[in-house]
């Protein structure tokens, strides 16, 4: 077994050597790092390192998984180096900061819409909902559920009231993740937002029918439209930038004393202003010419539409670039009442799946790798693509191949029978809910259609070149000289050890498997199994007898704990809550610490977690388990910190 200095020297030459290298931080189980030229790094050279559990490109950074020792191994990184140590905040501005205008217009899209998406999701699932209620010819020929059944009708109409309520305030939620995004204050993102829909305006709807119906406004001469912008996203995007810059120009020069009467009333009246004389009807002009070249090229060339969008939409998600389409997509759904671009690009995610589950069969004889591909394809077909895209199918380049020609097909399909959507849906097995359902039986059919496809072409590609970089991989099982030895000195202090029967709640809230952690390192299960829990309290407690074998320096966001057994695991606060550099996080133990079940480790702000844009999900991963002791997980339920049992070991139970 190489030395941690030589595995050092192998990533530094792997990564492209210390030239290579712009800057360099560390998480608790990651390098992350600025690269000069992300071409230089040497990937399969890198898996090869026993060091190394994996890598991928995340947000700009070059991230390089290592486990709980990366401290030691960023130490020597640097020294081996000399690269420009940096802190998690400095490294996201030099992230931005070699990014073109494009790619930030993209990211700033990204951060703006990502939030509101629940809510759309949900509206979208609603929508379908009623639509297969209110539908002839789904349960009776010719009459709906609701015609045939009107004792149903109430309860059809709150759905709906609930479900359309995302779409007519569309330009609230927008308003209050975008000031939000901008630095100001998001009530005002949302007072903003209802300005823009009130109900004594015009509705956008009955104002595109006939425009010269909407009444006017007499402002010094200058006849203003009394014209609501429902549904619609440009608008509010442009206006919230100004309300922002305004709140900062007041507060800067409007006496603190003063400020609660002067500097909301001043910014909102003004971008109020703006927005019904400029900002409104220019901004809707636009959103209208690009929501109609979009209805135009499916009008004109579906299938050549919808198979170059199949086709693009990998790459897209890779470069970040789908989320300028996902503001295309909800001003189609709040302007038109349906999408087009959704379900046409809705493939790729089944694609991403079934190309999973084909290479688990390829790498049938590899287990661990067939494993992490069948989990990452369970994933994909829930909604939730990264783990297959990062883990899987990027990395081995035929699948990915495969999965953009099946998407091309799938999107053609979809473009070739007009298949639309109510919004932005689930993605996965599930999103079927969200199309009209009178186009079910067609889009179920491209669905099963691009399966099947991916399937094929990932197998039949898997044999070509593009699979030259796929290695032969070592039989399971097989030790050398040097493992044997640590193998034996662990058996010598097996007497030494407790015997542990379960794991306790490490924190109150609920279990949820390691599959669904949104966050490719945990879900693909590189640093090992485990599972995560959805905190409800703030305080992270052992989950067993031991000892504290690591408290993540500076950021206080996760630490290890050797049992008494031998078992290693890790707990993590959040996700890429490492950026909060330990704001919201108070250790009550140190490495070296001994613990009971139950004590408390961290104590961590929620709140703070969530203002920072980051899921407070709480992982545990076992790290070590040298007696390959078995561990059943017990998930789905809500659990109290210190009480309730989320892993039996061995025999038990």
């Amino acid at each position: 077994m190489s030395s941690m200095k030589d595995d050092v020297s192998r990533i530094v030459k792997a990564i492209g050597g210390a030239e290579n290298v712009q800057s360099a931080t560390h998480c608790v189980t990651r390098l992350r790092l600025i690269l000069k030229d992300q071409n230089k790094v040497d990937v399969k050279s890198l898996d090869n390192i026993d060091l190394v559990k994996g890598n991928f490109l995340a947000g700009g950074q070059f991230q390089i998984v290592i486990g709980p020792n990366v401290g030691k191994v960023y130490e020597e990184f640097v020294e081996q180096t000399d690269a420009k140590e940096v802190s998690k905040n400095d490294m996201k501005q030099e992230i931005v900061s070699k990014q073109n205008p494009l790619q930030r217009l993209v990211r700033l899209l990204g951060d703006i819409f990502i939030p509101i998406i629940p809510a759309i999701v949900a509206s979208g699932l609603l929508m379908g909902l009623n639509n297969v209620m209110g539908n002839p010819g789904i349960f009776y020929e010719d009459a709906s559920f609701i015609e045939m059944h009107p004792v149903w009708q109430g309860f059809y109409d709150v759905v709906n009231l609930i479900a359309q309520t995302s779409f007519s305030f569309l330009p609230a939620l927008v308003g209050w993740s975008a000031v939000k995004k901008f630095g100001g204050n998001p009530l005002l993102g949302i007072v903003l937002g209802l300005i823009l829909v009130n109900p004594s305006l015009t509705s956008a709807y009955d104002y595109a029918a006939d425009p010269a119906a909407c009444p006017t406004w007499n402002i010094f001469g200058l006849h203003v439209a009394q014209c609501g912008y429902q549904g619609q996203v440009l608008p509010v995007l442009v206006a919230s930038w100004l309300l922002v810059k305004l709140q900062k120009f007041f507060e800067k020069h409007i006496p603190d004393a003063v400020q609660l009467i002067f500097v909301a009333p001043l910014s909102l009246l003004i971008t109020g202003f703006a927005s019904f004389i400029v900002i409104g009807p220019i901004t809707m002009e636009g959103a209208n010419l690009i929501t109609d070249g979009i209805v135009g090229l499916f009008n004109v060339a579906p299938v050549l539409g919808g198979a170059v969008y199949g086709l693009i939409c990998p790459p897209l998600v890779i470069t970040g670039m789908h989320h300028l389409f996902l503001g295309v997509n909800l001003q189609m759904a709040g302007s038109l009442g349906y999408v087009t671009l959704w379900p046409v690009g809705e493939p790729v995610t089944i694609a991403q799946g079934a190309a999973c589950l084909a290479v688990a069969y390829v790498v049938r004889k590899n287990r661990k790798q067939s494993n992490v591909a069948l989990t990452s394809g369970l994933s994909s077909f829930m909604g939730i693509t990264e783990p297959a895209i990062y883990g899987v199918n990027l990395r081995n380049r035929y699948p990915f191949v495969a999965v953009m020609i099946a998407g091309a097909i799938g999107g053609a399909w979809m473009g070739f029978w007009g298949v639309k959507s109510t919004s932005v849906g689930v993605g996965g097995v599930l999103s079927f809910l969200s199309v009209f359902p009178e186009q079910w039986g067609l889009y179920l059919s491209g669905e099963v259609m691009t399966f099947v496809i991916t399937i094929v072409m990932t197998i039949v590609l898997s044999r070509t070149k593009l699979n030259a970089e796929l290695e032969t991989v070592k039989a399971n099982g097989i030790i050398n000289k040097e493992e044997a030895e640590i193998q034996k000195e662990s058996l010598e202090k097996e007497e030494t050890k407790k015997k542990l029967d379960y794991l306790s709640a490490f924190v109150s809230g609920k279990v949820i498997p390691i599959e669904e952690v949104k966050d490719t390192v945990f879900s693909q299960k590189t640093l090992g199994d485990g599972l995560a829990i959805e905190p409800t309290d703030q305080t992270l407690v052992a989950p067993a007898d031991g000892e504290v074998s690591l408290v993540m320096e500076g950021s206080c966001h996760a630490c290890g704990l050797t049992l008494e057994n031998g078992m290693e695991i890790l707990l993590h606060i959040g996700l890429d809550t490492v950026d909060m550099e330990g704001d919201g996080f108070q250790p009550f133990v140190k490495a070296g610490d001994k613990v009971k079940k139950g004590d408390r480790l961290i104590q961590f702000d929620l709140k703070k977690i969530e203002k920072a844009g980051h899921p407070a999900t709480t992982v545990m991963v076992i790290t070590g388990n040298e007696n390959d002791e078995e561990i059943r997980f017990h998930t789905g339920f809500e659990a109290q910190a210190g009480k309730d049992v989320i892993a039996y070991l061995g025999d038990n139970k």
